[in-house]
């Protein structure tokens, strides 16, 4: 029955559906999307052609924008979860990662301003695949687990590393944010509970432990030094995932 459906019974199956999609690049997704997002614009404006497109934007057209991107992406969540989402909240397991479990009334993107200069640049960051960054973490955690499929240490230190490796150069110096928050180490973490089987029952809670262990081991004031992740980080990170 979808009322006795577990939170892990919910995550494995949301993987199982979405792991084919992990083989598009986030690029191929939001191409996707934008072609779609278009699509619907103009049957709403009878037009899209590059003279309004190269025009300023106004704060409508970008509402209708997010409108089209809202309900491609719930659209898509629909028919790429099947019962996932519909079993979650009759059990009541909250709204699932990236939100994919939440119902329609509550997922949204605020009605959007004009705040780029033409209505195709807003159009083209708008228009991106809702989901194409919890895609693109069980993708990464995929492809470390493909390394070393029989060690769950090897794999937490390949996702990890690789996540610093991706951020460290653009991010150096920087400090608006935790480093751990830049590298979603929460999401991350979460999927490869997942992914690596490993025993907990609520995987996002697993993902909040080694956020805060994260937070534990980094020096106060610490930000991107570019010598890799902070001291003593596996180790903590480990020791809160049990493996």
């Amino acid at each position: 029955m979808p009322e006795n459906t577990t939170v892990r019974e919910l995550w494995d199956r949301t993987h199982l559906a979405m792991l084919p999609w992990t083989r598009d690049p986030a690029a191929a997704l939001n191409a996707r999307c934008l072609e779609a997002v278009t699509a619907t614009v103009t049957l709403l404006w009878g037009d899209c052609d590059d003279e309004l497109l190269d025009a300023p934007a106004t704060d409508a057209q970008v509402h209708a924008i997010v409108a089209a991107r809202t309900a491609y992406g719930l659209g898509w969540r629909d028919a790429v979860l099947g019962d996932v989402a519909a079993d979650a909240r009759a059990s009541g397991r909250g709204p699932g990662p990236g939100g994919l479990w939440a119902p329609a009334g509550q997922w949204h993107l605020g009605r959007g301003r004009a705040f780029r200069p033409t209505l195709r640049q807003n159009l083209e960051f708008v228009a991106r695949h809702p989901w194409a960054a919890e895609l693109e973490h069980l993708r990464a955690v995929r492809c470390a687990a493909g390394a070393s499929p029989a060690d769950p240490r090897a794999v937490l230190t390949s996702l990890y590393r690789t996540a610093w490796t991706e951020r460290a150069t653009e991010r150096l110096g920087w400090d608006d944010a935790a480093w751990w928050q830049y590298l979603d180490v929460a999401e991350l973490t979460a999927w490869a509970v997942v992914v690596l089987g490993l025993p907990a029952e609520h995987p996002a809670d697993v993902g909040t432990r080694v956020e805060d262990a994260a937070e534990a081991v980094s020096p106060y004031g610490w930000t991107w030094t570019g010598t890799g992740l902070p001291e003593g980080f596996l180790d903590a990170a480990f020791e809160a995932l049990g493996v």
